[in-house]
């Protein structure tokens, strides 16, 4: 059974190849097959090749040349990207990193954080310290005034340690003040790079352009055009011989 379904195989594959060779060289079995019409079989396929060659070639260049479009296109795509994502940064910079923590607290580079429900702007931020028989007092002022208290158990935060973090707080409000005051610069300075990513297609547009006089220089190429002409006549001899047209 194995061996009657390879023969069917091989049988299917010869009819095909044989119907090709009859589509390739019409007229009938002679003009397909016999050494009468062998000269002009030769003729016609040697046609047919040096136009696929010129074709390939031309096609090869061609997509070499919208590869590097695309990577270019591609490049400038990053670039955009980038810059977006940047001006998004300038105008919301967020929490930023941590800088440190005490108990409830958690000091970033933008904010004061008490418990998981209140997150304080460090711009314009006070703490003062009143240190009680049994915790340390933090009151923490906000810019617009508000007030905040956040006690912490003297036994489990020595008073060395809240100053210090008193002081890293202080430190990180007045940092995050000249941060605040530059955000408008930062900002103008991002939406002008991100203007100037969008505009900046020099590179495509040189590649585009060589893109497109490839394809030109494609259109009028001379040898295409005698590749063409030789075809042409083969398949008209062909014709004239056989009484059947040929395909490309």
């Amino acid at each position: 059974m194995e061996i009657l379904q390879w023969g069917v195989r091989a049988l299917i594959v010869v009819a095909v190849l044989v119907g090709r060779h009859h589509y390739r060289y019409p007229g009938g079995w002679g003009p397909a097959f016999s050494r009468t019409y062998a000269p002009e079989r030769r003729e016609l396929a040697q046609a047919r090749r040096r136009l696929t060659a010129r074709a390939v070639q031309a096609w090869f260049q061609r997509t070499a040349v919208q590869l590097r479009l695309s990577s270019a296109q591609a490049a400038h795509r990053r670039r955009v990207t980038a810059a977006e994502q940047a001006l998004r940064e300038a105008q919301n910079p967020g929490s930023g990193p941590v800088v440190g923590d005490l108990g409830t607290l958690i000091l970033h580079q933008h904010t004061l954080s008490i418990g998981e429900d209140e997150e304080l702007p460090l711009a314009g931020l006070t703490v003062r310290i009143h240190h009680g028989s049994k915790s340390h007092h933090l009151i923490v002022t906000e810019a617009d005034g508000h007030v905040h208290h956040v006690p912490l158990s003297q036994s489990e935060h020595e008073e060395n340690a809240v100053h210090a973090f008193v002081t890293l707080i202080t430190n990180a409000a007045r940092r995050d003040a000249v941060f605040q005051a530059c955000l408008e610069d930062r900002v103008k300075a991002a939406q002008a790079a991100l203007t100037e990513a969008e505009g900046d297609t020099t590179q495509e547009d040189a590649v585009r352009t060589e893109l497109h006089d490839i394809t030109q220089q494609h259109q009028l190429d001379p040898e295409q055009a005698v590749a063409l002409a030789r075809l042409k006549a083969a398949r008209q001899k062909w014709k004239d011989v056989t009484g059947r047209l040929p395909a490309r």
